[in-house]
Order: structure tokens, then C-alpha cells, then sequence
């Protein structure tokens, strides 16, 4: 069964799921009214049995209900930005599609429209397009409209009936995912199960009803152009955000987004770079329409090439100059202090990081217990005795693999001690970091000559016999050999993700997974209220909004509380992860002695079968829920150590 016939079905579906509950409470009414004439007490209970029934189900359809979409970005009104309005009162009428009612610049790399509705999708309440500041950035004004004419065009579709099926579709799928655990989500899965399967079909045909949409308005050249950039903007964004955002961020300065991602982007050593790893991405891509089939379909397409406008997308809002630093500061950087060129916050943040590394270093010079300088000079004879593996040890992962640790040792001694060679030069005035928008920061000497400090330091960390060269080397360039930093302290632990509620000997905790241990809290929370947790949708967001709380408390200070059991990773020796049928149970081997990091309860661990080691077992619960990432953060945490029963629960 294809096209509208398909989605009238999932419609009648969907109808049919709110006709049929109350239908059901109607009926028992009616039978509560009819048996009420003949028996007086037993009318009484049917009708206090649909009482009951008409109760349970206001409350699914309550905590159904109430998802809603909320609002993302910045919005921007016709007043302030009337180009950009016009461009869509123009695209609309071109597609013969609703008018969005709110257009909104988000930071996500993408353009989309997205509906906040009623009866599951049935009624819209809020129409909302929303523009992507990165593809403001990195598109051409027409490749910008194309992609505004595929997010209108999905509007209209095929039919009335497709567009609709599609807009419930999403709106199932949305309620499943904000759902918790009970028996209105056990309930509900299978109903969207089965109208998801009937209704799948909807999403490909809105999406070539939006292709068919960008080819027509913008051409057939433009659309692909903007679809397979796309890709691309997604790609680099990512790669951005990751290597020059999170340097403003380090440093407390905004810098100019939308233009450095610009920079970025058309950099000669990254444009084709980002072109290649797009086309593999597309290539790879796996599902019912990929991108490759989709260009293939536009291409098939009878449309007239229409004059591209090669301006940056961003020309099409209004003062530009000012509009995008406004947008900037409202989006993304609100929480940043002054603005700042980006060749400063290269400098800045080049130099906090090599400050950072040195102070590490000398932690674990600290921490070693060989008794080592933390100068450079200790730290280079130290590497001569042959001790340079010893040295770092106290800042290695626990988890690593046997196999690895010596290239471990080797990469994080490389990187400790050029980074602290760097600090001694920017701190003598002799070098600091310079903007590279190809490649990460360089480090440039006063003389302008490039510094690879890697390329400097690794030889002689990897084989001590030519540590004397390094030494004289690093005279020559005016290394301060006695430069040192005060050492680092303890990291914060950072939060990967929270399991609600496990079990440990008999008790519910919290379980909170870090990057430097587990941390155990108890729960107070019971079966009874985590069933209606699933059923009432106030205590759902309450429930949720505690662990929001929980997870934005340090973990330092979280561990003062009474009861909190903290697991230091350190400490753990092993880790058996095993699948059962109620969920699963993790099983974990410590060293308790007096120089355990770990405060545990005795009565909280048992013996072990190995002398010396304690074990300590924390299972799953049937109603517990997750907050963040934990599993992943387990993986990562316990590393090597970790080993998982078969068939292995996926953590990933």
C-alpha cells in the first residue's frame, strides 16, 4: 500500500486510538446507567468501575498529551530582519506551503522546520522554521534558499493526508523518547510501534516532495550543490567546535563565530579536505533514501537552471556587520565575557593550555615518588635514568590496555614536556601560538621561525640516550631550564551520566559515573512513585529535574553527603559486566588497603576469592532511568578492565 492510502490508514489509526478510550469509558457508562435501573448496587459498581477506567485513562492521555515542542534559538521578526522575511514570503508562495509562524537562528548546522502540535500531531499549534547559524556562514544566498525551499516545500508534500500522517509520525516518535518507565510507556510503545510501521513511508515521500520544492525555486545545479554542502557544514561545524570554540570557551572571551567558521571553511588546506570527507560520508551513508540516491532522483528532475546568487548567505540579513555579532552573543557566546579577535584568543588559550600541561607535569613529578625536580632540568634528567614511563604513571589512564601503555607513557611525556617547554618560551617572552585556520595553532619563535615542539621533544623521550642533545638544543633557543608551575590540582570529576536507581546490598543508590570514579547515592525515591513517575507527567518532569539538579553538583561536593559511597577508578583491579534478565550486574574487584582512594562502607563490599581484594556489586533495577551518557562512561572509565558477559550488553 503506497501514497495517500497508506497515510489515510495511519490516520484512522491514530483517530481510532482516541475514539476507542473513549469509547471504552463511554460504554461502561452506559452500562453503569442500564444496570442501574434494574440493581441499584450493581449499577453503583460498574459505574464506580468506569470511574476507575475514565480515571487511569485521563491520566495516560494526560502524561501523552503533554509533550510539547519548545522553541530553540533566537527568533528574528520581520522588523528586525525584513530580507530574510521576504525570501520566505517568496519561497512560500513558490511552494504553495503554510507560513512558518516564527523563524529562529539556532546553532545547529542545518535548516528545518519543526511543529509544536496537539493530539499528537493531529493540530498545529506553532509553526517554527529554524535557520542554522553555520549554514548562514558556510552557503552561498542561493544554496541558503534551496535549503529553505526543501524545509517549506515538506509542508505541502504529495497530499494533505501524507503531511499530516508524517506530522503525527513525529509526534509519536517524540512521545516515546519523553516518556519514562511505567505502564503508560509500556502501553504506548506498542501503539507507536504500529503506526510508526504504517506510517514510515510519509518521511521519504515529504523528503522528495522538499528536493522537488529546492530543485524548482533554486535550480537543480543549486539544490544538489546545497544538499551535498550540507553534509559537508555538518562535518566541519563539528570539527569546529571541537578545535576553536572550545578554545573562547577556555579563556572566558566571545570571539567572531560565524566569520571564523567561514574562515574555516574556505581555508585551502581544509576545503578540500572537508569535500572529500563529505563525499565519503555520502558514499557510506546507509537507510532507505541516502543522500546519493536523492541527488541521483534531483538530477531526473525537468527544472530550469536559474541565475545563483554567490553572495554569502549571511548578505541576506540586514546590516549584517551588526546583525550576526547580536545573534552571536544571544546564541551562542551569552555566557562569555568581551569579544575578542581571534588571532588573540589563539594566543590566549596556546598559552593557558602549555601553563596547564607544565602544571600536570610537575603534579606527577610530585607524584612519582622518584624524588624528581619538576624543572625542565629534572624532568630531562629523570628521562636520562630511564625513568621517564614511571614519571608520567601517576597521570596514565588505570584502565589502559597492557599493550598500550608504553606508547601511552611515551605520547603523554611527549606532550607533558613540549608543552612545558613552550610555557617556559611564551613565558620568557620568545614564542607564542599563531592562528592557523588549516591546522591546529603553530608556535612561532620571536625570530618568526615555527616551533613543532612534538618533533623537538619525542626523539629523546623515546630513546633517553639523546637526552644531552635535547639539553643543548633547548639552550640554544633560550629554554629557561629551571622554569617550572606550581603543581595541578586533583582534577574535578566530570559527570558522564546517571543510572536511577541501582541496587547495592540490599539499598537503592543513585549511581553517578565520572571520568575518575563512581559515586553512589542513596535514593530515595520508591517502586511505587517511579511507577507513576511513567503515568503522571508531573512527577515525570519533577523525577527528571532532579537529576538535572544531581548532575549539575560537582562531584567533590556530592561526596560530603551522608551515605555517599565513592568507588575511586583507581582503585578498581577489575570489572565483569554481566546481562541478565531483568538488566544487568556489575561486579567489581578492589583494593581496599591503606592506600585506597575509595571510601566505602565495610558492609558494602565482600570478600573476595584473590587476597587483598574486595568486591563490590551494584545490578540494575526493572524502573530505573538514565540521565546523560553513563554506560559509555563506564566503558571509558573502566577501559581494559572491564569485561563483558555474552552475549555482551551494549554500552555504546
Amino acid at each position: 500500500m503506497r501514497g495517500p492510502w497508506r497515510a489515510a490508514l495511519a490516520l484512522a489509526l491514530h483517530i481510532g486510538f482516541f475514539v476507542v478510550s473513549l469509547g471504552l469509558v463511554a460504554g461502561l457508562l452506559m452500562m453503569a446507567g442500564m444496570t442501574f435501573r434494574r440493581d441499584t448496587v450493581g449499577g453503583m459498581k460498574v459505574a464506580f468501575a468506569a470511574v476507575v477506567v475514565g480515571a487511569i485513562f485521563a491520566i495516560g492521555l494526560r502524561a501523552v498529551l503533554r509533550n510539547r515542542v519548545r522553541p530553540r534559538g533566537v527568533p528574528v521578526d520581520r522588523v528586525s530582519q525584513p530580507n530574510l522575511w521576504r525570501t520566505i514570503d517568496q519561497l512560500v508562495d513558490a511552494t504553495d506551503s503554510p507560513l512558518p509562524d516564527e523563524v529562529r537562528i539556532t546553532s545547529e548546522p542545518g535548516v528545518a522546520i519543526r511543529e509544536d502540535t496537539a493530539l499528537l500531531g493531529l493540530r498545529t499549534r506553532t509553526r517554527y522554521l529554524e535557520i542554522g547559524l553555520p549554514m548562514l556562514a558556510a552557503l552561498t544566498t542561493s544554496e541558503l534558499g534551496a535549503s529553505l525551499a526543501h524545509a517549506v516545500g515538506r509542508l505541502t508534500g504529495r497530499s494533505r493526508l501524507t503531511v499530516t500522517a508524517h506530522r503525527v509520525l513525529a509526534s509519536v516518535q517524540r512521545t516515546v523518547d519523553g516518556l519514562t518507565t511505567g505502564p503508560v510507556k509500556w502501553l504506548f510503545v506498542g501503539y507507536a510501534r504500529l503506526f510508526t510501521a504504517i506510517a514510515v513511508t510519509t518521511t521519504k515521500e515529504l523528503v522528495l516532495a522538499g528536493d522537488a520544492a529546492a530543485v524548482r525555486v533554486a535550480g537543480k545545479r543549486t539544490a544538489v550543490m546545497a544538499l551535498r554542502k550540507s553534509v559537508a557544514v555538518e562535518l566541519g561545524w563539528r570539527e569546529y567546535a571541537d578545535a576553536y570554540l572550545s578554545m573562547a570557551a577556555s579563556i572566558g572571551h566571545a570571539p567572531d563565530v560565524l566569520l571564523g567558521f567561514r574562515n574555516f571553511m574556505d581555508h585551502p588546506a581544509r576545503k578540500p579536505a572537508l569535500a572529500e570527507r563529505a563525499k565519503q560520508t555520502i558514499a557510506d551513508e546507509l537507510g532507505e533514501l541516502p543522500v546519493r540516491a536523492r541527488v541521483e532522483l534531483m538530477k531526473r528532475l525537468k527544472a530550469a537552471d536559474q541565475e545563483a546568487d554567490e553572495r554569502p548567505a549571511f548578505a541576506i540579513l540586514r546590516k549584517p556587520r551588526n546583525a550576526v555579532p547580536e545573534l552571536e552573543d544571544r546564541l551562542l557566546v551569552d555566557s562569555l565575557g568581551p569579544r575578542m579577535p581571534w588571532s588573540e584568543v589563539v594566543r590566549q588559550a596556546g598559552a593557558a593550555q602549555s601553563a596547564e600541561k607544565a602544571a600536570q607535569l610537575s603534579a606527577a613529578a610530585h607524584k612519582c615518588g622518584l624524588g624528581v625536580d619538576p624543572t625542565i632540568q629534572g624532568v630531562l634528567a629523570a628521562i636520562h635514568r630511564g625513568h621517564g614511563r614511571d614519571l608520567v604513571n601517576p597521570v596514565l589512564n588505570p584502565g589502559l590496555h597492557p599493550s598500550t601503555i608504553d606508547q601511552t607513557a611515551e605520547d603523554t611525556l611527549t606532550e607533558l614536556l613540549g608543552c612545558t617547554v613552550i610555557d617556559a618560551l611564551i613565558c620568557a617572552r620568545r614564542a607564542h601560538h599563531e592562528l592557523d585556520w588549516g591546522g591546529p595553532p603553530a608556535v612561532r619563535l620571536v625570530n618568526g621561525r615555527p616551533l613543532d615542539p612534538d618533533r623537538l621533544v619525542r626523539p629523546a623521550v623515546a630513546d633517553p640516550r639523546l637526552i644531552p642533545g635535547l639539553h643543548r638544543v633547548l639552550v640554544d633557543l633560550g629554554v629557561p631550564l629551571h622554569h617550572t608551575r606550581e603543581p595541578a590540582e586533583e582534577p574535578e570529576p566530570s559527570l558522564s551520566g546517571i543510572v536511577s536507581p541501582v541496587q547495592c546490598s540490599g539499598e537503592a543508590y543513585d549511581l553517578l559515573v565520572s571520568d575518575r570514579g563512581l559515586l553512589l547515592l542513596p535514593s530515595d525515591a520508591s517502586a511505587a512513585k517511579r511507577l507513576l513517575a511513567g503515568t503522571l507527567a508531573r512527577l515525570r518532569e519533577a523525577e527528571q529535574e532532579q537529576l538535572s539538579e544531581l548532575a549539575s553538583r560537582p562531584i567533590n561536593e556530592l561526596r560530603e553527603r551522608s551515605g555517599a559511597q565513592w568507588v575511586d577508578s583507581r582503585d578498581v583491579a577489575s570489572a565483569r559486566l554481566d546481562e541478565e534478565k531483568s538488566g544487568w550486574s556489575l561486579e567489581l574487584d578492589l583494593y581496599l588497603d591503606e592506600y585506597a582512594m575509595s571510601t566505602l562502607d565495610e558492609v558494602r563490599v565482600a570478600p573476595g576469592s584473590d587476597d587483598g581484594v574486595s568486591v563490590l556489586t551494584l545490578s540494575s533495577t526493572a524502573d530505573g532511568i538514565e540521565h546523560g551518557d553513563p554506560y559509555h562512561g563506564l566503558t571509558e572509565l573502566m577501559g581494559a578492565r572491564m569485561e563483558l558477559d555474552e552475549p555482551a550488553l551494549s554500552l555504546e
